[in-house]
């Protein structure tokens, strides 16, 4: 029990940590840079670089395969984390990792997934390739709520899958893509050039180690990690899930006139508020450390801490 307070209070102190910087807008997308004076070097290997050295393996949980897991073999000398959304393209179909996981050195581990690709159950290859986007924002807060919903009831780190399903259908009807798998990887396709031009439009800043993105002025979530060198490589996989969701909101007149960011940055520090204010409860990790799950009224949204030390810290409004 005093392990678990001590996990909550390092969250909690991590969030009052954070300062806001200079945000960059683009369209109805606004950016907020956070920085921390506890970040640290990590020591992990990211899913990418994993991947291609051949040495980290994710197939299909057995050859019938399951939806809700795969395997992944980790035959590196290092540790490599994975991040919530990540997409994992290939196999029987495409998932997306369930939350944040750090997998040990020449360890084999069951991880939970939730499948993005619904018109496929067939093998396009033996194992997966990781894709350049995530699960888009809106979807990653459903999901986040559905996983504690389960976490509290059954210890499982499954979603909701269904809700998961008809939300990309949807996004798919609204953004007239067709897809004959119903894949959320076909979205992304076909709005790349869009999502490219919002790109160009945000930046990394020096010892910057997150972000928290308004769209339409209004909060709705954030990614930050406790190591600078993390998010430099994941920002943009990232920052394109909260991209889609800004085009799918695009509703930005051109002659509207824009609240100054000092109003905005108010916004921003309430939302940080509320996330170290709402209630909090600690899980056994899948991999390492421990995942620290909340919700409340107004936010909701996880942590994993290893040894001491916040590696991913996610938060979404309701």
């Amino acid at each position: 029990m005093e392990g678990e307070k001590k996990r909550m209070k390092e969250v909690d102190d991590f969030i009052f940590s954070l300062r806001l910087g200079e945000p960059d807008s683009f369209g109805n997308l606004t950016v907020f840079p956070l920085y921390s004076e506890y970040s640290r070097v990590d020591g992990y290997t990211l899913l990418d670089k994993a991947i291609n050295t051949k040495k980290f393996i994710v197939t299909e949980i057995n050859e019938a395969g399951r939806v809700p897991e795969l395997k992944v073999s980790n035959e590196l000398d290092t540790d490599v984390l994975i991040l919530d959304g990540e997409e994992l393209v290939g196999a029987k179909q495409n998932r997306i990792v369930n939350t944040t996981i750090i997998i040990g050195r020449g360890r084999e581990v069951a991880i939970p997934v939730s499948c993005v690709e619904q018109g496929r159950w067939s093998y396009k290859s033996n194992d997966f390739r990781a894709s350049n986007a995530c699960l888009y924002a809106g979807l990653r807060s459903k999901k986040s709520k559905s996983v504690h919903e389960n976490l509290m009831a059954c210890c499982s780190y499954h979603s909701d899958q269904n809700e998961i399903w008809n939300d990309i259908r949807e996004k798919s009807m609204r953004f007239s893509v067709s897809s004959e798998t119903e894949s959320m990887n076909d979205i992304y396709k076909s709005y790349d050039k869009k999502i490219e031009e919002y790109e160009k439009a945000f930046k990394i800043h020096p010892e910057q180690v997150g972000f928290v993105a308004l769209i339409d002025q209004r909060v709705v979530g954030s990614d930050i990690f406790g190591m600078k060198s993390v998010l430099p490589k994941v920002y943009n996989k990232i920052l394109r899930g909260y991209i889609l969701d800004a085009l799918d909101r695009d509703k930005t007149d051109e002659h509207s006139v824009r609240p100054d960011k000092y109003v905005l940055a108010g916004e921003v520090k309430r939302f940080l508020d509320q996330a170290k204010a709402t209630k909090k409860n600690s899980f056994k990790s899948v991999g390492e450390g421990d995942d620290i799950r909340f919700e409340g009224g107004k936010v909701n949204g996880f942590a994993l801490v290893n040894r001491d030390e916040i590696i991913h810290l996610a938060v979404f409004a309701e």
